[in-house]
């Protein structure tokens, strides 16, 4: 008989795989990058929740049709400008282009930890002037102040929600070189994956589903740790999704990702996600790993004798016992709580006309890989910004790459 607390663990596991809700990202959504100054007013927009953009004299009432004039004005006002287009540009993707509940990726100084922020509305701080502007960036370019001894003078600004904030050693390599860019703002469109990866256990994009395990063990993996992972993974969808939409990414470090992409299966395939997602990734974020093959196995062991029926009689048996001690029986009352949602699990699995052992045979061994790779969710709170301190000037220091110019 199990103890009171392992069936509140399994409890938890077995709703966790019932209740897998597919976070469905809109297929209008963009991603893009806001940097900060070389850092300057990264802790500022993280703590006051906002980004904001340069070139004060460019707001919401500019009238962006009269290219010629505003490119005058801009040469006028910014001495260092050579491309005054780029800057119109820039400023009507702050604008007008951002919307809410987009993603924005905002590098630290010298881009060693970045927070993902989902965007919210625009708004313009009027006592931003043009002069203030000019006097704090003159300061910082000359370097006659610390980070965190100015506060940011740009006007545009938009609100954001910070997401997470993580070191850039769990970016992968192709988001750390496009975030390496000049550009104040850039659109990050192509890198959709590499950013929702690092949120998201799995997720919907523009019909797609991904399924992420987030490896954690720091020392080398044994290629048929890996193998198995990635064959119980695609054995176990391959009964609900043709094997020529399924694809892998593997980051081939530790830590890192291995990211699962099923090509175009939503909203065809959606109820079939609902079941094999809370069975593969829907546990790792409420469960312990090495307790997920154990709860599995319990699952699939289901004797056939267990029914609506079996469970109902066992209630009632259940009912006259606790009358006839007059007390409640916790223990008791819990596992048959168990056995009806293990049914229901499994009623779903056989609806869905798949080959229920060889369901069972892949979801055991893709689970049986957890522990070793230490896979974690990374969906828990994680937003623990890495601060800059007022010695962060010194990794600025010849830093090129990382300066943010006008253009």
């Amino acid at each position: 008989m199990q103890t009171i607390e392992q069936l509140l663990q399994e409890q938890t596991f077995l709703e966790s795989i019932l209740n897998f809700n597919l976070r469905i990202i809109d297929s209008n959504v963009h991603f893009w990058m806001i940097r900060t100054k070389k850092g300057y007013f990264y802790n500022e927009f993280i703590s006051n929740g906002f980004v904001a953009l340069a070139w004060n004299i460019v707001t919401e009432k500019t009238d962006f049709s009269i290219t010629e004039t505003l490119k005058d004005q801009i040469l006028l006002s910014y001495e260092d400008i050579k491309r005054p287009t780029t800057v119109i540009n820039k400023c009507k993707s702050f604008i007008k282009d951002i919307k809410p509940g987009d993603y924005i990726v905002i590098p630290s100084a010298g881009s060693t930890s970045i927070t993902i922020a989902l965007a919210g509305e625009y708004y313009e701080e009027e006592s931003k002037t043009y002069e203030i502007e000019k006097e704090v960036i003159s300061r910082i370019e000359k370097k006659d102040v610390q980070i965190n001894e100015v506060t940011c003078p740009y006007r545009k600004r938009r609100q954001i929600t910070p997401l997470v904030t993580i070191s850039s050693s769990s970016v992968d390599g192709k988001l750390l070189r496009a975030i390496s860019n000049y550009h104040g703002i850039s659109s990050l469109d192509l890198y959709w994956r590499n950013i929702l990866s690092l949120l998201y256990d799995s997720y919907s994009y523009k019909g797609n589903l991904n399924i992420i395990y987030h490896i954690c063990r720091d020392t080398p993996i044994g290629p048929r740790v890996l193998s198995r992972l990635l064959l119980a993974m695609t054995d176990c969808w391959c009964q609900v999704v043709d094997e020529n939409k399924i694809s892998a990414q593997v980051r081939i470090a530790s830590p890192g990702p291995i990211d699962f992409l099923f090509s175009e299966i939503i909203p065809a395939c959606s109820e079939a996600v609902t079941v094999l997602g809370g069975l593969t990734i829907g546990t790792i974020a409420v469960t312990k790993p090495e307790a997920i093959p154990t709860f599995l196995k319990g699952l699939f062991s289901l004797p056939a004798s267990v029914n609506q029926e079996y469970i109902a009689s066992e209630r009632a048996k259940l009912q006259l016992e606790q009358e006839k001690k007059q007390a409640p029986l916790e223990l008791e009352s819990k596992a048959l709580d168990n056995l009806d949602k293990k049914l229901a699990i499994l009623e779903h699995l056989k609806a869905l006309g798949a080959d229920p052992n060889t369901i069972r045979n892949a979801a055991v061994e893709l689970s049986e890989t957890f522990s070793y790779l230490q896979i974690e969710s990374a969906e828990k709170p994680r937003l623990d910004a890495i601060p800059i301190n007022d010695d962060a000037s010194e990794l600025l220091e010849g830093e090129t790459a990382e300066e943010e110019t006008s253009d």
